[in-house]
């Protein structure tokens, strides 16, 4: 993911707070570039797209010639582990399932995959947008890291 849009993502997430935040993460092969966000849910507690913002979404991807690599939300109150919400909710294997938690100071990251019918974690890198045409740099995996 390019650093400056984690850190523009978790501005969002932190003016939705107390509520969940919600975005469709979007670049070029693994690279996720920008995101869209999804409108805010006026349940604290969950996260939910109607059809129109969904669709609409989805066609302005397609309209920037982007793909759509993953989905980022929020738990405000509690940790970045899927929720049993999240697992039944989930329909985009191929796809990236980012949680940020803001229930602590420091905001924590992580992403998962769906894999043999549950979630697994992943790591990531931050990158910056001049690496990101630097395949080499863009692949390595690190530990987690916070903006």
């Amino acid at each position: 993911m390019d650093r400056k849009v984690a850190k523009r993502l978790l501005y969002a997430a932190q003016e939705a707070f107390p509520y969940e935040y919600s975005a469709l993460l979007i670049g070029k092969g693994a690279t996720i570039t920008d995101f869209l966000s999804m409108p805010i849910s006026a349940d604290k507690h969950a996260f939910s797209w109607d059809g129109p913002a969904f669709f609409q979404a989805i066609g302005d991807i397609r309209k920037r010639h982007l793909q759509w690599l993953g989905v980022l939300h929020t738990h405000p109150h509690t940790a970045p582990i899927p929720s049993a919400r999240d697992v039944a909710g989930w329909h985009y294997p191929s796809l990236s399932y980012w949680i940020v938690s803001l229930a602590l100071d420091v905001p924590d990251w992580r992403v998962y995959q769906w894999q043999d019918g549950g979630f697994v974690g992943r790591d990531y890198t931050l990158t910056d947008a001049t690496e990101v045409a630097d395949t080499s740099s863009a692949d390595s995996a690190s530990s987690p890291k916070n903006s």
